[in-house]
């Protein structure tokens, strides 16, 4: 018996056309509703989910139809990167070509948490998703949700945010439908998300971290948190 609810009204088969929108049952996350998100996910579809940031959307990165869709889906151009979210720092390492000791320190002190991480791609990670730069943004959050999601689908999903570009970010599933009547194979609802900010982003890929935008994490808690850097002091990188 199905442990989760479908929002009535909503179509449950075949990909795209109306928004479907799947919620908990009364016991919370149960294994027929990650079965049915993984097997959306491998037939190409898109995925809304939440974080404890914002809500993202989710895509299989290696499958060329399904970027292509969320593209098109969020009105994004194709010239800007995308995200990863990934299940652990495993996972994480194998989508990059080397981690600095630094940046090792970073990701080890920070993940799971509200920071994204900008790294040097791995050679072969799809284009779409890098935009040509030899970077990959990469996260682990620590939503339960997605700690379950990954039991039943093994593998990255992007993580960009859940709005039309230029609209502020979603913070709960009824902004993400409001925002996409149509277009999302599966939008879970798990309620509003606990910090309701977006990710602080931080470049690795130089000798020193760079700040590219402060959100959930500040800047003062990420340096009062990281400890002593090398002798020359806090980077001033640009603040988004």
């Amino acid at each position: 018996m199905r442990g989760f609810r479908i929002a009535m009204g909503s179509r449950s088969s075949g990909l795209a056309g109306r928004t479907v929108r799947v919620s908990p049952g009364p016991e919370g996350f149960d294994r027929s509703m990650f079965e049915h998100v993984a097997s959306v996910l491998q037939r190409g579809g898109i995925v809304a989910y939440p974080t404890e940031t914002l809500y993202g959307i989710g895509v299989d990165p290696f499958h060329p139809t399904a970027v292509e869709r969320l593209f098109q889906l969020k009105g994004r151009p194709e010239t800007m990167p995308v995200s990863l979210i990934v299940r652990d720092l495993e996972m994480l390492a194998g989508l990059v070509e080397s981690l600095s000791p630094i940046a090792e320190r970073i990701v080890r002190t920070f993940l799971p948490g509200p920071l994204t991480v900008v790294l040097p791609a791995r050679k072969g990670l799809p284009e779409a998703i890098t935009a040509a730069s030899g970077k990959v943004g990469l996260r682990i959050s620590s939503h339960p949700l997605l700690s379950g999601l990954f039991m039943f689908y093994p593998f990255p999903l992007t993580s960009t945010s859940a709005n039309p570009s230029g609209q502020p970010p979603a913070t709960d599933a009824g902004m993400v439908q409001e925002y996409f009547p149509e277009g999302i194979d599966c939008l879970i609802d798990a309620g509003p998300t606990p910090l309701g900010m977006p990710s602080t982003v931080i470049d690795l890929c130089g000798e020193r971290p760079v700040v590219l935008r402060e959100g959930a994490l500040s800047r003062a808690e990420f340096y009062s948190r990281l400890g002593p850097l090398p002798p020359d002091g806090p980077p001033t990188g640009p603040m988004g």
